[in-house]
């Protein structure tokens, strides 16, 4: 499976660089960005934002961080000054991408072809409430279908504010970042597939070395933004990547598993070529001592 991609580290099952990644992806593609390999100062991230061009709001996150955990949306100092109390090394400062959009577009090319192929894509959308002018933010939480399952995420987030009333029909945003471990709710977008040049992903994926398999994390503006190669990468996930449109509620638990099935043949093919040609798995036991040891 580490075979997969010999360029990232284990293929991108786990532990691989984030930022090391990004900073192959042609500038136009990526959000502005900067790197911190010990906890910064409250300072140095404010010196940062500056040469950068930025301003509140930044996004931080860990640099080998998976499924959106420590991914957090920094308004203002005090913020900032709580994300970094912990004293939380390798973390990626990022431009937010202000668009409600956000998509998942997985990326397959076979060592012995030249052209790639996407195989899925996924709109993430953002979980939010919907004021009735009665109920408190605490009550549309724990009315809120999904919203419910993170409440104690939310209850500890939105402390100060769990008594306030929203209008009626007012859209209360609970997340800006799409995905599951901060409630975002997955759709099938494969609609979209055969409108995507896919020469785009192909010419950003040339300037990653030893990259064949995984999903680029992405925002646009709209679906045309998006068709037309106007987006931003978030991110890109190596062999740890899923086919995202299967969790749609909508799709049937038969065609989850089937397309699981052809991702995971696709995983095999691409990984027993590279063995082909004197790539090598990572030892299940150096795995299992790394997993260990995280």
């Amino acid at each position: 499976m580490t075979s997969v991609n010999p360029g990232m580290k284990y293929g991108g099952f786990f532990d691989y660089s984030k930022y090391d990644v990004l900073k192959q992806i042609p500038q136009k593609y990526v959000p502005k960005s900067d790197f911190y390999f010990d906890t910064p100062s409250v300072d140095e991230v404010k010196a940062s934002m500056k040469s950068l061009g930025l301003e509140y709001p930044i996004i931080l996150k860990p640099n080998e961080g998976e499924r959106g955990s420590g991914v957090e949306k920094i308004q203002s100092d005090i913020d900032l000054k709580e994300y970094l109390k912990p004293q939380p090394k390798e973390i990626i400062l990022q431009e937010f991408i202000d668009t409600n959009d956000e998509y998942g577009v997985m990326y397959v090319r076979y060592p012995d072809q030249l052209k790639g192929k996407i195989t899925s894509i996924v709109y993430k959308g953002e979980l939010y409430v919907v004021g009735d002018g009665v109920s408190n933010l605490l009550q549309l939480f724990e009315g809120h279908q999904r919203a419910f399952l993170y409440l104690d995420f939310l209850k500890e987030k939105y402390d100060d504010r769990l008594h306030e009333v929203v209008d009626d029909g007012e859209v209360f945003m609970l997340s800006k970042m799409g995905n599951h471990s901060r409630g975002a709710i997955f759709n099938d977008a494969n609609y979209l597939i055969s409108q995507l040049d896919t020469k785009v992903f192909d010419e950003i994926s040339s300037h990653i070395d030893g990259f064949y398999f995984g999903r680029y994390d992405l925002k646009a503006k709209d679906e045309q933004a998006l068709i037309n190669g106007d987006f931003k990468v978030m991110e890109l996930n190596g062999v740890n990547s899923e086919p995202a449109h299967i969790y749609d509620p909508e799709n049937s638990l038969f065609a989850a598993y089937k397309d699981l099935f052809a991702h995971w043949w696709r995983i095999y093919k691409i990984g027993k070529q590279n063995r082909k040609q004197g790539h090598s798995d990572t030892p299940f036991p150096v795995l299992l001592q790394s997993l260990m040891n995280r």
